[in-house]
């Protein structure tokens, strides 16, 4: 068991970094989507840095909230499973309806932190972390095919 007052410090610590002040900033579905991406990053740690951020955390998945980590469907929109207040899962969600929306929610909450360069720069990577597939990339297309070139989009 830790020492009483060295949880308190580390509390304090961990209450100061961009990851639980990002947790604490974000409201609504943004909240979800941040838990996500630090437990998916922080895997372990992620309990703690909630004990840290929030006052009132009893240790329990706040709901509605993210059962997996982000993917990419078809239509380029990027999609979760979310578990609903009454404890249905419900397959694929849209999070965001494009990935420059999903960029662009996390430079405004970086910008509303007010974050260092090196802390953005860290944010953003466990962001593409979090985004586990692109199901928009084909993984039988042959780029030797005559027709890949007529089907590239960029």
């Amino acid at each position: 068991m830790l020492d009483r007052e060295f949880e308190k410090t580390l509390a304090f610590d961990l209450r100061g970094s961009w990851q639980a002040r990002a947790l604490v900033a974000a409201t609504g579905p943004a909240r979800m989507v941040m838990l996500s991406v630090l437990a998916h990053t922080l895997e372990q740690a992620v309990v703690t840095l909630c004990f840290a951020a929030f006052a009132d955390f009893d240790g329990s998945l706040p709901l509605p909230a993210l059962t997996t980590a982000a993917k990419i469907d078809k239509t380029g929109s990027v999609v979760g499973d979310v578990c609903d207040r009454w404890g249905a899962i419900h397959r694929d969600e849209v999070l965001f309806r494009t990935e420059i929306e999903m960029r662009d929610a996390f430079r405004r909450l970086a910008d509303r932190l007010k974050l260092s360069d090196s802390d953005r720069i860290e944010m953003f990577k466990y962001v593409q972390r979090w985004v586990v597939a692109d199901r928009r990339l084909d993984p039988t297309f042959d780029p030797q095919d005559p027709d890949a070139k007529r089907l590239t989009t960029h």
